[in-house]
């Protein structure tokens, strides 16, 4: 499984870094059109993580779309 994910990275940086990027905006674009409140006590545990994750999983989208793109300049 990390072999094919390393080949697959590694075949065109540059369009998966800008594919990344584009579905990490898309996914800021639905979260911020939603309006969720951040107050913990209107979700349950569950619930919260699960907000706090797809926050975290935006920015890690952002995130490695820009390091493949500053690599492959």
């Amino acid at each position: 499984m990390v072999d094919w994910f390393t080949e697959f990275m590694d075949d065109d940086p540059l369009i998966k870094g800008i594919i990344f990027i584009l579905v990490g905006v898309g996914y800021l674009i639905y979260k911020v059109g939603k309006v969720e409140s951040f107050n913990m006590r209107d979700y349950s545990a569950g619930g919260w993580k699960a907000l706090v994750n797809s926050w975290a999983i935006i920015f890690m989208l952002l995130i490695c779309g820009m390091i493949l793109i500053i690599q492959n300049l």
